[in-house]
């Protein structure tokens, strides 16, 4: 027999993990009904949404936005027609203003959205430049 404070807490709990999972995925329908904060686009006369949503990209890789963030907006970017080479145009047009350390730091995260694994070429060319520079050394 479940008591009345005992349902309570059930449904507490089940709406807290709820919440926060929506959260976690961004929901958008979610967060604009719960939060009353609009994640699309800002209707504008004067840019594209491709152009729009590539300054999204931009701003989330500027402020350090976490990976779940970073493949949100880079995948409205793509669906908006975006290509990976001009998402990543992005973090070199940026590069100045954000900083390369900024830039160094989301570029994995950014590849990942992008189905690139950094990491994993990074270790295949690794015994490659190994060599190399023992062959440089000689």
């Amino acid at each position: 027999m479940v008591l009345d404070g005992e349902r309570r807490s059930m449904y507490q709990t089940a709406r807290f993990q709820e919440t926060l999972r929506k959260l976690a995925m961004i929901d958008e329908g979610f967060v604009k009904d719960e939060a009353g904060l609009t994640l699309g686009s800002a209707a504008t006369s004067f840019l594209d949404p491709k152009t729009a949503a590539l300054l999204q990209v931009g701003a989330s890789v500027t402020i350090g936005s976490s990976p779940v963030c970073l493949q949100w907006s880079i995948s409205r970017a793509m669906a908006a027609g975006a290509t990976e080479d001009e998402v990543a145009d992005v973090l070199l047009v940026i590069a100045p203003v954000a900083g390369l350390g900024r830039i160094a730091a989301a570029a994995p995260d950014v590849a990942i959205a992008l189905g690139y694994d950094v990491s994993a070429a990074l270790e295949e060319l690794d015994p490659f430049v190994s060599r190399m520079s023992a062959e440089d050394r000689r």
